[in-house]
């Protein structure tokens, strides 16, 4: 759910949208995903953030591809060698394209930015280079008190995510991420300061890793490209978990093999405290995936409600097993070991979620 809307507006200021689209269009790129067939399975937007061909997107737009080639505004194409820096949580990613001397956009600072404020996205709805739109701020939220969102009038169509959210003077303060419609449309993207923070971690020794184009993903981005996948996160937001409900159910029946589609369901029960249904759900989605980190830490916190608190620190034990770095399981795996007095084990697993919080800060 998101919360801590600001409600703070600015006064509109003027965006001078031919001088920002010249700027900007050389940078954008339209980017074309295959699988390992050599057939195409998506398309979306990216933009250069640096001379030699350092190029942010969305992590969703890449997932799963086995090639991916970048088309800029003037024809030009470029291979893209690999993936630099990965942020899934945040849905960013750094691509490395094989190029030099090329145009990019400056990382700006969301942190001034207001409610009100004038920005523009340049972007490649349906493989259409350098479409220009142009909206405000309209909120700053947060998505289940962790992720922040930018929510901007703007419009961004199918194919636009990855694309730069740019203030008047030209610089990204935000990445198009989300395009949301359950009555209503809801534009969202990602505070540049993730950007900033992902791009901070590349260092001169920073060696491209292989697109994965495995199909063990969770399958998150075939229900965001689903009407009722989108609309399930429209309801997410309006905090309507009957309707989330609803539509998860209709995404389980459409994809039962998708493990992602049964954490959402689960998700939906949680929030109705059907905690049965719940465990269920998220056995049902380990089940389809075993590595499923996420929903292994989600299924030891409903254990953990319906009192099989043995069983949660099973569940527990086995995400940070899949994922070590997953702070908040050895955070509940601190709790429950401190209920069962195992003070250190309780000890040893708090600090571990404390050192990687920190490290995340640095």
């Amino acid at each position: 759910m998101i919360t801590g809307v600001l409600c703070v507006r600015a006064e509109p200021e003027s965006i001078d949208l031919k001088a920002l689209a010249k700027k900007a269009r050389p940078a954008v790129m339209f980017l074309s995903m295959s699988d390992a067939n050599g057939q195409e399975i998506a398309t979306g937007t990216g933009f250069l953030i640096s001379t030699d061909g350092k190029l942010v997107t969305n992590h969703h737009v890449i997932e799963r591809a086995a090639k991916i080639s970048a088309k800029a505004e003037n024809g030009g194409s470029f291979q893209v060698e690999g993936i630099l820096a990965d942020d899934p949580k945040n849905d960013l990613t750094i691509l490395k394209l094989k190029g030099k001397d090329l145009p990019f956009l400056a990382l700006g600072d969301d942190g001034k930015l207001e409610v009100g404020a004038r920005v523009a996205v340049v972007g490649s709805p349906l493989g259409l280079e350098g479409t220009l739109s142009e909206g405000i701020v309209s909120a700053m939220r947060e998505l289940n008190g962790q992720v922040k969102l930018l929510q901007i009038t703007a419009p961004v169509s199918h194919g636009s995510s990855g694309s730069p959210v740019i203030n008047a003077k030209g610089d990204v303060v935000g990445i198009a991420s989300a395009l949301l419609s359950g009555g209503q449309a809801l534009n969202f993207a990602v505070p540049v300061a993730y950007a900033t923070q992902l791009s901070a971690k590349i260092t001169p020794d920073t060696v491209a890793q292989a697109l994965d184009p495995s199909e063990s993903g969770t399958g998150k981005k075939v229900l965001m490209a689903d009407p009722d996948g989108r609309a399930y996160a429209a309801a997410e937001i309006a905090k309507d978990w009957v309707e989330m409900l609803k539509r998860a159910n209709v995404l389980v029946s459409r994809y039962p093999d998708n493990a992602a589609a049964w954490a959402a369901l689960a998700l939906a029960y949680g929030h109705l405290n059907f905690t049965d249904d719940t465990i269920v759900a998220y056995q049902k989605a380990i089940k389809i995936k075993p590595d499923f980190a996420e929903a292994w830490n989600n299924l030891g916190a409903a254990y953990d409600q319906a009192g099989r608190t043995e069983e949660g620190i099973a569940a527990f034990e086995q995400a940070v097993k899949i994922e070590p770095a997953l702070a908040t399981a050895w955070d509940n795996l601190g709790e429950l070991y401190a209920r069962l007095r195992r003070t250190d084990d309780s000890a040893s697993a708090f600090a571990r979620a404390r050192e990687l919080r920190l490290k995340s800060k640095q």
